[in-house]
């Protein structure tokens, strides 16, 4: 695997936490404004999605056009701005990905908490600021062996590219090889460990365990 290494030549760097979303709602633009802005070509390129961001990366991100609206005095007039909040969306499966569906759950973010039960695909989707950096889910699973509740710290516009270690790291932990809390960026045992179980499961043969194909299907199984 060649590291991921920071790309972009534009006056904002992205820092750990950073979205597309959240630089575009605290500049005032929609997400695509940006992301589709010739000056930013080569980032989106390389990247794919603007919500595998890598810190450093440096980012274009145009000034406001103010543009006059006409309005009738004397009466009321309600302006809406596109594209906030946003939503979040979590995939809940079993070791054989078989969807944890109708499962009662409690989100908490920001200090307000919503709740809710899984849909038949397992899956829960809320709506979020885009400044929204972390959170807590909390789910009744109540299945055997399995503990109930079952709770996950979420750390929310984090996710880094594939070919970044701690990209790979990240996605083995929310599937569930990696310990979460110590995501070290580093080719280390537990990586190596936690690795060798992915391709073990998915029945990859390969020499290198950051093959290529095997970061392709981290991805295709972790859906990002």
């Amino acid at each position: 695997m060649e590291e991921a290494k920071p790309l972009g030549t534009g006056e904002r760097e992205i820092q750990a936490g950073d979205s597309l979303v959240s630089v575009a709602v605290a500049a005032g633009h929609l997400p695509d404004t940006i992301w589709n802005d010739a000056a930013n070509r080569d980032l989106k390129t390389a990247r794919g999605d603007g919500e595998l961001l890598l810190p450093g990366d440096k980012l274009t991100v145009m000034p406001l056009r103010v543009e006059p609206v006409a309005c009738v005095t004397g009466k009321t007039h309600t302006f809406r701005r596109k594209g906030v909040p946003v939503t979040l969306k979590l995939v809940l499966e079993d070791d054989e990905a078989k969807p944890f569906a109708g499962k009662k759950y409690e989100l908490a973010i920001d200090g307000a908490t919503q709740s809710g039960t899984t849909d038949d695909s397992g899956t829960i989707e809320c709506k979020v600021t885009a400044s929204s950096g972390s959170g807590e889910l909390t789910v009744w699973l109540d299945e055997p062996g399995l503990p109930t509740p079952w709770t996950h710290t979420l750390r929310i516009g984090e996710l880094q590219p594939k070919n970044s270690l701690t990209g790979v790291q990240q996605r083995l932990a929310n599937l569930g090889f990696y310990a979460a809390d110590d995501l070290t960026g580093l080719v280390d045992p537990e990586t190596g460990l936690a690795l060798g179980a992915f391709i073990a499961e998915q029945e990859l043969t390969v020499d290198d365990q950051l093959d290529d194909s095997v970061l392709d299907k981290l991805v295709e199984v972790h859906r990002v």
